[in-house]
């Protein structure tokens, strides 16, 4: 009756050492599924820089080429009305 109890508390450590390999082994695998999504994190995120600089660079071009539109009208407008003040002239 002695030897009882140390067996089972020899089989219980057992298990738990067995139970601790198990969460090892699934741990292990868990972090090398988390480095191959890191690396398509990365490249999406490189995606998304490109993405955001590109459309960002597109606005400024369509801002400008606003300003200059709107600049050429004026001018234009300008241009018409002294013409229009030449010609009543004659």
């Amino acid at each position: 009756m002695a030897e009882e109890p140390d067996n089972v508390v020899l089989r219980l450590l057992r298990e738990i050492r067995a139970t601790q390999q198990n969460h090892g082994e699934m741990l292990k695998t868990h972090g090398e599924m988390l480095s191959g999504h890191g690396s398509s994190l990365g490249r999406l995120e490189k995606r998304v820089e490109d993405l955001y600089k590109i459309s960002t660079h597109t606005l400024g071009v369509a801002v400008t080429a606003h300003e200059r539109h709107e600049a050429l009208e004026a001018r234009l407008d300008q241009l018409s009305q002294r013409v229009d003040r030449l010609e009543a002239k004659q």
